[in-house]
């Protein structure tokens, strides 16, 4: 009985210790910064998120983190989009047998100027006009693509005989601060967190926080 109440409390310590190390504020501001993120992981396991850019001042979003492995988080903004996930509906037009018609939509509203490719065939892309609404010469479809400002998603189609199909696709976050994070994995090394492969954040005093 004492083994086991052992293990548990050492298992605990572990645990909290592991916490321990991750939790703290990632990003230093340099004096007179004109941009700068910082990010700290509470105890209570939320975080705030600080991003300053010198055209549209600062911005703090908040949420959930979660410790997934040793080395790496993931982070939930408390508020989330209203639609996550791009979805579909399709159907088999007997009236029309030369055309296959997409439409694209994001929260219900037409994506014009929308860029979209079928069976990625990227040179045949074509742009979706005012009403969301592309047209293809008919053929099986098994994906479609679209491109829109730096966004782009593959959509796999479950019947290559739809000839109308409409899209909803997920909420778009184009703004340069993010509105929202889901399921946003970052990686821990070396007291660093990697937002990306390309940006990470050196962990730093509790004392350089830029915000309150």
């Amino acid at each position: 009985m004492k083994f086991f109440k052992f293990i548990f409390i050492a298992l605990v310590i572990v645990s909290c210790s592991s916490t321990q190390s991750v939790t703290g504020l990632y990003g230093k501001c340099e004096k007179e910064y004109f941009a700068c993120t910082q990010l700290e992981l509470k105890t209570d396991k939320t975080f705030e998120y600080f991003i300053f850019m010198d055209v549209g001042g600062a911005s703090v979003i908040n949420g959930n983190w979660k410790q997934i492995t040793p080395d790496s988080i993931v982070l939930n903004t408390f508020k989330q989009p209203k639609h996550p996930i791009t979805t579909y509906t399709g159907k088999i037009n007997s009236e029309t047998t030369e055309n296959i018609k997409i439409t694209i939509k994001e929260a219900g509203f037409p994506l014009a100027a929308a860029t979209v490719v079928i069976n990625n065939n990227q040179g045949e892309g074509k742009v979706a006009n005012t009403d969301g609404v592309v047209e293809f010469e008919a053929q099986k479809i098994h994906t479609i693509t679209y491109h829109f400002l730096h966004k782009s998603e593959t959509i796999a189609i479950d019947n290559p005989n739809f000839n109308e199909i409409e899209i909803t696709i997920k909420d778009l976050d184009s703004s340069a601060v993010p509105t929202y994070l889901t399921d946003e994995v970052m990686i821990l090394k070396n007291k660093r967190l990697f937002i990306n492969e390309s940006h990470s954040l050196k962990k730093t005093n509790m004392k350089n926080k830029q915000w309150k």
